[in-house]
């Protein structure tokens, strides 16, 4: 995945996601057409597409994701769909696809709906043929990395380790101790790409992020964003302002982040004051499309361009193959200056291995994070790798906020995700000056070495690092990252 301080490798992380699941009645089963011929960039350099995705890995029946070349016309691209009888959400008839367009100015990336005569596999075969196509992609199905976990316990261990689990005192991320010197600020905003939030909730409501040039309820799109009363985020399923939770897993992260601290109910968020955009794109079963997913990171980067603060996104979810388009929205990210907290896996395996996206992707504001338990030992579930996983966190039990004013104890990589996002926001509430690039410098830099690392068959336990301590920081140096593959 990323590499980290310029040749250094990237230090191992503790936080990964679940097991990837198949789901049959969602789409097709990985394709198993060839590797795709190089990609002929413009500027005369190749790209090498990523092969085929491995077999269990599922994808929509009814779409394609393509990148059109920048010498293309409309014409081009018209006649495309016209010979593989598909089309494109396209409002105002401009020939641009109209959910990417904060990521790709030019209109170039598209998602492409096919008609049920039509095939994927034939689609991509005669996209990829094209001379004015870049690549051409499955719009593969992700997953939530969750595991739900019956026992209730009242003690956040993750926040501040006391052994009251049975555990290892102080095998936290030393949250109580950051809070002496800020709880937080609502001037930060983290987006959670995820199921959701219940906006609602008691103990999030008052830390949800309000577009402010959104008028509530009006049924009017008043900031000219494209999406009708967006007042707390977006949904990518419906394609409309309104991303509640149905689920839990979106809540329960969000909670994580940023439930309300010491308002006397429920629990407290590694943030007690943030500002959490919910950005929907997981349905009620926890699975999404690749082409939703980056629509929500498109609109994270809208807003981002349009001024508001956004300055992390936290991705509890992966499981497809390795998508160039989801790559690319990921650096359009970075170029905004966003950090992007994706969970390493649930499956129990090494990514250096068998990658997991988009937890893999080599691109420099990525953070991977595999999940610890309470005893500061790597989750038995937990994805994990030398030079592909960055830091661990809390996974295991982990309690926080669900829909309908409840709490509920989960487990996965997806918890242990949003306590690195919490730690990154809270990190910026007294810094906010850092970049995304040393931001990440700093997590890296302040990760606590475990000692608890487990014996494992793999050279991760060489050197394995949970979550960063949240103390106040001074501004860092700046810190590059030398990417191993091209990956635009």
């Amino acid at each position: 995945m990323k590499t980290l301080f310029g040749s250094r490798r990237r230090l191992p992380s503790l936080l990964a996601g679940t097991t990837v699941m198949a789901l049959a009645g969602w789409g097709c089963n990985s394709p198993s057409d060839p590797t795709p011929a190089p990609i002929d960039n413009d500027n005369g350099t190749q790209t090498v597409p990523a092969p085929p995705a491995p077999q269990g890995v599922t994808y929509a029946s009814d779409s394609v994701l393509v990148r059109f070349k920048e010498t293309g016309t409309a014409r081009n691209r018209a006649s495309i769909l016209s010979r593989i009888r598909g089309s494109i959400k396209d409002q105002n008839k401009d020939g641009v696809y109209d959910g990417f367009a904060n990521i790709d100015k030019y209109g170039n990336l598209a998602k492409i709906d096919l008609d049920k005569s039509v095939t994927v596999e034939a689609a991509l075969e005669l996209l990829r043929k094209d001379p004015t196509v870049k690549y051409a992609e499955p719009n593969y199905i992700v997953h939530a990395f969750a595991t739900p976990n019956d026992p209730r316990f009242n003690e956040l261990w993750g926040m501040h380790n006391t052994g009251q689990t049975g555990g290892v005192a102080d095998a936290d991320i030393d949250a109580v101790e950051a809070w002496d010197n800020s709880v937080g600020s609502s001037e930060i905003v983290v987006g959670v790409v995820d199921t959701g939030v219940d906006f609602n909730h008691p103990d999030l409501a008052a830390n949800m992020w309000t577009n402010p040039g959104e008028i509530p309820g009006n049924g009017l799109d008043d900031d000219g964003n494209g999406v009708i009363d967006d007042v707390h985020g977006f949904n990518a399923i419906a394609n409309n302002g309104n991303p509640l939770d149905d689920n839990n897993h979106g809540s329960h992260c969000s909670g994580t982040i940023g439930a309300v601290g010491g308002n006397g109910i429920g629990v407290a968020g590694v943030n007690w004051e943030v500002s959490i955009m919910a950005i929907k794109f997981l349905s009620a079963g926890g699975s999404g499309t690749t082409a939703d997913a980056i629509e929500g990171i498109d609109y994270a980067v809208g807003r981002k361009n349009a001024g508001v603060n956004l300055r992390v996104l936290s991705n509890s979810w992966g499981g497809g193959g390795f998508s160039q388009a989801l790559a690319d929205s990921i650096t359009a990210a970075n170029a905004a200056d966003i950090l992007f907290v994706a969970a390493a896996g649930n499956a129990g395996s090494n990514n250096d291995s068998t990658p997991s996206y988009p937890a893999s992707y080599d691109i420099p504001n990525v953070v991977s994070v595999a999940a610890t338990d309470a005893s500061d030992a790597l989750a038995s579930f937990s994805n994990y790798g030398l030079t592909t996983v960055d830091l661990g966190a809390p996974g295991v039990a982990v309690l926080s906020t669900t829909i309908n004013n409840t709490y509920s104890v989960f487990s996965g990589t997806s918890m242990a995700t949003p306590h690195v996002a919490g730690a990154a926001a809270l990190v910026l509430s007294s810094n906010q000056t850092l970049s995304t690039a040393e931001l990440k410098d700093v997590l890296m830099t302040r990760a606590t070495r475990s000692r608890r690392w487990p014996a494992r068959p793999s050279p991760a336990s060489a050197s394995m690092w949970r979550a960063p301590s949240t103390r106040p920081v001074r501004r860092s140096r700046a810190s590059t990252w030398a990417p191993r593959r091209p990956v635009a």
